[in-house]
């Protein structure tokens, strides 16, 4: 008999990512990852499936083996493997060779022992073979750390307290720390071994290298804007690989992601969006290789879907590579694309002559995908509501997926998982919005249950069909679990995404609310037993529904956005996210700034409050969280406060193995504390 999921089960959770298959078409070469439940770590390794099915074969031993690429004849893969925890380098001899950092190695097709090719100081990745093969081309940083003598004291077991000297506003990232003292740029080594050779410089970061068909040209993404330390927004540059000339492809106003080459040389294609006052929604943009010829062009601007993968799960940080994939006759370029909680491989005309037209179908989130090279096989990573993530394979041309792998199929024949039903409902505006309930898979169908409202993050992100463990443990423990989609969600057009844009707390409220309304009129919901909860954006609509409502029994807050005067000058991104999002500096306008901070309304809060914050957390800081607790002690309500130490925004979805089973144990024993459920 199935028993239920339970928290502890997340150590079991195998997941496939990055799917790379063969030029051929005959294998697919993936990261498998799993966690070391005895050193709470995970390992990740490389494994091959033919596409004809077949039990997949583990390929590299790790311990944490990602980014597999083939080289273009196939008889070799370049990918990342980064050391266990804890090596460290001993000496300035070993730091210089880059011990203890991930670096590239090689492997033949076929199986042997792998080669590490790169000992760069800080670590390289993103390898990228010629189209010869004879080369690789990667991503290291460079430069020297702001106060070395520090950095070198650890070498000799001495510690002294860093000092650091900022000059920028943008110094620091959430999941990287500072980096204002080091740049990433582009390098190149013989695929045969060598000597690694730095092709680009200056006081920027470069990422995301792509060979031209004919080897002469790398292009790439780099800021080198007057606004690169205020405002991030890469663009799409192309280097002279012979001369080291180089030029920049699409405008200073765009957002650029990962660039591809058609065929003939003499366009990129990309996924970009607006670098003021964007949104979320994603466009897909094609330019000449040539930037005296014209400039971009977008491909999608009457396109619902968000060119991107902008899907929620609690099982991987981050979402699809996005690197869209021309055809050998260079008329269509395939990329992901996001629609009503599904994403799949879409593909666009260049000329712009038609819609983009759907390549793959079903109710999946497709989180990864890679084309052999004649472009008629596909390899997919997807996932469901039931399947965390596994490997598939689909022709272009028609059909359905078909699945390579099941890595978690011993488990799950155990447990009894819940699915999600769909349903659709009137918003403010009169706007249809789309929702979900996932109820306990052994629910009588008449039964009334506690319900946990469920708000997401972004908010240019999105809920569908994407596998949640957080959801699955509720349901497991007898909640059913609502979600939807409010305006400022991707997936709906851009209008849709743009709506939340100086209004958060008022229609996009409404819209939540309308949503747990209509999911109660569904039935089998006791509307006196309800709960809310949501992570960053969804932190901040959760602390402000309870500021607003009592109809709530019991609330998480996690990761949250609270004061909006104090994220603009605290948190990576919050002066150009505050003037995005609010329209206004704190001293501009700080009237307007509080009225849509949760903490201006901390005095209305009853609603016992469960609040989840990482220390780390360079996104949302902690002290967003720390005002909220201080205030509401002071008042004298019921409140907790869970600080997780050296961990980040990205806590729920890549955070420390133990750490992320704590943080699912405390949200249900609050749940439970004050609905009760059985």
């Amino acid at each position: 008999m199935p028993r239920r999921l339970t928290p502890d089960d997340f150590y079991a959770i195998r997941l496939a990512d990055d799917p790379q298959i063969s030029p051929d078409g005959a294998h697919i070469v993936f990261v498998r990852q799993e966690v070391d439940r005895e050193l709470y770590e995970y390992r990740r390794t490389l494994w091959i499936v033919s596409t004809e099915g077949g039990e997949p074969r583990q390929f590299t031993q790790g311990p944490n083996d990602t980014s597999p690429r083939w080289s273009p004849d196939g008889r070799a893969i370049a990918f990342v493997r980064a050391p266990a925890s804890g090596v460290k380098p001993s000496n300035e001899e070993e730091r210089n060779a880059g011990k203890g950092r991930p670096q590239i190695w090689t492997i033949a097709a076929d199986g042997g022992e792998a080669r590490q090719l790169t000992h760069t100081r800080y670590g390289a990745s993103t390898p990228v073979w010629s189209p010869d093969g004879a080369t690789i081309a990667f991503v290291s940083r460079t430069g020297e750390p702001d106060d070395s003598e520090s950095v070198d004291a650890e070498l000799h077991g001495k510690h002294l307290p860093r000092v650091r000297t900022i000059t920028q506003i943008w110094y620091r990232a959430d999941g990287q720390g500072f980096f204002y003292d080091t740049r990433a740029h582009l390098f190149s080594i013989p695929a045969a071994g060598g000597e690694a050779q730095q092709l680009t410089d200056g006081d920027w970061n470069d990422a995301a290298p792509a060979w031209s068909p004919d080897g002469t040209h790398i292009a790439f993404l780099s800021d080198r804007s007057e606004h690169r330390w205020s405002t991030p927004a890469s663009q799409v540059w192309v280097l002279d690989v012979a001369s080291g000339e180089q030029m920049r492809i699409c405008s200073e106003d765009l957002g650029a992601g990962a660039p591809a080459w058609s065929p003939d040389g003499q366009a990129l294609a990309f996924q970009g969006s607006p670098r003021f006052g964007g949104s979320g929604h994603t466009d897909m943009y094609v330019a000449p290789a040539n930037p005296e010829i014209g400039p971009e062009r977008s491909l999608t601007q009457d396109f619902t879907p968000s060119c991107d993968d902008s899907c929620n799960s609690d099982q991987r940080a981050g979402h699809g590579g996005g690197h869209p994939r021309w055809s050998p006759d260079g008329q269509e370029i395939f990329f992901q694309g996001t629609l009503r909680g599904t994403v799949h491989v879409y593909a666009a005309r260049p000329d712009g002559s038609a819609a983009p037209r759907q390549v793959t179908s079903g109710a999946v989130q497709l989180y990864a995908f890679s084309l052999d090279d004649a472009c008629k096989t596909l390899a997919l990573g997807l996932s469901s509501p039931t399947i965390p993530g596994d490997v598939y394979t689909q022709p272009v041309s028609a059909g359905e997926a078909r699945r390579l792998t099941e890595l978690n199929a011993e488990l799950f024949s155990q447990i009894q998982l819940a699915d999600a039903q769909e349903y659709t409902y009137r918003g403010q505006d009169d706007w249809e919005l789309q929702g979900w309930v996932m109820r306990p898979a052994d629910a009588a169908p008449d039964a009334k249950l506690p319900a946990v409202l469920e708000i997401h993050g972004g908010p240019a992100t999105t809920y569908g069909y994407g596998f949640f463990l957080e959801f699955q443990l509720l349901a497991a423990r007898g909640y059913a679990v609502i979600y939807t989609n409010p305006r400022g969600s991707t997936g709906y057009g851009r209008e849709f995404t743009d709506a939340v844009i100086h209004d958060w707390g008022n229609k996009d409220f409404s819209d939540v609310m309308d949503g747990l309304d209509a999911a109660i009129a569904r039935g089998g919901i006791d509307p006196d037993r309800l709960g809310v909860a949501g992570g960053s954006y969804g932190g901040f609509m959760t602390t402000w529904v309870v500021g607003h409502t009592d109809r709530f029994k019991a609330a998480v807050t996690m990761r949250q956005l609270a004061n909006w005067a104090s994220f603009f000058g605290t948190s990576d991104i919050g002066t150009f996210f505050t003037r995005d999002h609010i329209g206004a500096t704190p001293w501009e306008n700080l009237e307007e700034v509080m009225r849509h901070s949760p903490i201006t309304y901390v005095a209305n809060i009853h609603t016992p409050l469960l609040i989840i914050h990482s220390d780390n957390d360079l996104r949302c800081p902690i002290s967003e969280s720390e005002q909220v607790f201080a205030a509401l002690k002071y008042l004298g309500r019921e409140t907790k406060f869970i600080r997780f130490e050296e961990q980040t925004h990205d806590l729920s979805r890549g955070g420390h193995p133990r750490s992320r089973v704590i943080r699912l144990n405390e949200v249900l024993g609050w749940f439970d504390t004050y609905m009760k459920a059985e």
